[in-house]
């Protein structure tokens, strides 16, 4: 292999990997979590917020939803006016020790109903839909190490796609392995170990760092978690755990639970999922706490927008504006963030946008030691979640 072989094979290699080198980089404030770690869960498709946090004493929740209305006597009150679906049981402890916080009303200016164009502008945190990187990609371009961040899922969504950088996506630590062809491997292995200078040297530095750090990754024992061995979501926390006891962990880990577009028979599929996120999270932070690292790591659960306030014909919920987003940890300060939603002051006929999202990012890069008007491309005042 010659040295331009070497260059276009190897380019081609980092930008497959999702670690496409930034030779001409910016070098200034690069990203340092110092220890702490962000988890992202999108809740895909729209969540129905309304079912989720419940203002079980407004006389308009029964009226505009009389088939799929929750009975009062079921939920898990956290105020006098606030309920929790009965599904999150598992995270009411987690509530009531104050490390859960709920913002209630979060979306963003003028918004869309569209799955794509909402997810894109929760993604990009651009709702004037100008930007073609991630909110995540951007703190990702700041890093030196290709393994700052990572997706568990089939493909890396636009969130962890950057200027420079793409984050890696692992369907789980158990298949992921750098599996080459000998004569391949062999021919890697020359041009990893010989000096070159310039470009070529550049290119050889930052493959051989992408290697290093796929080789580390692929080391890391699976682990077996009771609470996490089934379902989509549970082996995906279990992996996030086994990252985060492992050395150098990611800053920032992404994965979704899909499923969430409930137009019709809407009761028992958003029992389902919600169960499924609960008894997950509720596993994830036991062993979280067992590892000493509560302090250290903020859950962030968010979806693309809520659901219409009443229901529709075939005993489900049609595409909304406002939702509800969670986020947990040793150091939130928890509670309900948002004033309960007026039922008979709605936007045509959505729950109206009370925080922007942003506002949510400023706090989770202030966590993880980032600048947040850089990333962001404004200022936004923070709410004090953390």
């Amino acid at each position: 292999m010659n040295r331009r072989e070497f260059v276009k094979h190897a380019l081609a290699t980092l930008a497959a990997g999702g670690a496409a080198p930034s030779l001409l980089a910016r070098t200034a404030a690069a990203a340092r979590a110092e220890g702490k770690a962000l988890l992202v869960i999108q809740l895909s498709a729209g969540n129905d917020a309304l079912n989720t946090l419940v203002p079980f004493r407004q006389e308009l929740y029964r009226r505009l939803r009389p088939g799929i209305g929750l009975k009062t006597a079921e939920l898990l009150p956290l105020t006098d006016r606030l309920a929790l679906h009965p599904a999150l049981r598992p995270l009411a402890p987690i509530y009531q020790a104050g490390q859960i916080g709920l913002v209630q009303g979060i979306g963003y200016p003028h918004p869309s109903r569209s799955h794509f164009v909402s997810m894109a502008v929760w993604h990009t945190a651009d709702p004037e839909k100008r930007a073609l990187s991630g909110w995540l990609g951007r703190y990702l371009d700041e890093s030196q190490d290709p393994f700052c961040a990572v997706n568990f899922g089939v493909f890396t969504p636009l969130v962890l796609r950057g200027q420079s950088r793409i984050a890696p996506s692992l369907a789980s630590l158990d298949r992921f392995r750098l599996e080459l062809p000998p004569a391949y491997r062999a021919a890697l292995e020359r041009v990893l170990t010989t000096r070159y200078t310039g470009l070529e040297e550049a290119v050889r530095r930052r493959l051989a760092e992408l290697k290093a750090a796929t080789e580390r990754v692929a080391r890391i024992p699976r682990k077996r978690i009771a609470g996490l061995e089934s379902g989509r979501l549970g082996p995906a926390l279990a992996d996030v755990l086994a990252m985060l006891d492992a050395p150098d962990p990611p800053s920032v880990f992404y994965t979704a639970l899909g499923g969430f577009d409930t137009h019709a028979g809407e009761p028992p599929r958003q029992q389902a999922l919600l169960a499924e996120l609960a008894g997950g999270l509720s596993a994830f932070w036991r062993e979280l706490k067992g590892m000493g690292r509560q302090n250290d790591v903020v859950v962030f659960v968010f979806s693309e927008f809520g659901r219409r306030v009443a229901e529709n014909a075939s005993g489900g919920t049609d595409h909304g504006k406002a939702g509800l987003a969670m986020v947990l940890g040793g150091g939130v300060k928890g509670g309900i963030y948002g004033d309960e939603p007026d039922l008979g002051a709605l936007d045509d006929g959505d729950l109206p946008l009370a925080i922007d999202f942003r506002r949510v990012y400023t706090d989770l890069l202030g966590f993880l030691k980032a600048d947040p008007e850089a990333v962001l491309g404004r200022p936004f005042t923070g709410l004090g979640l953390l």
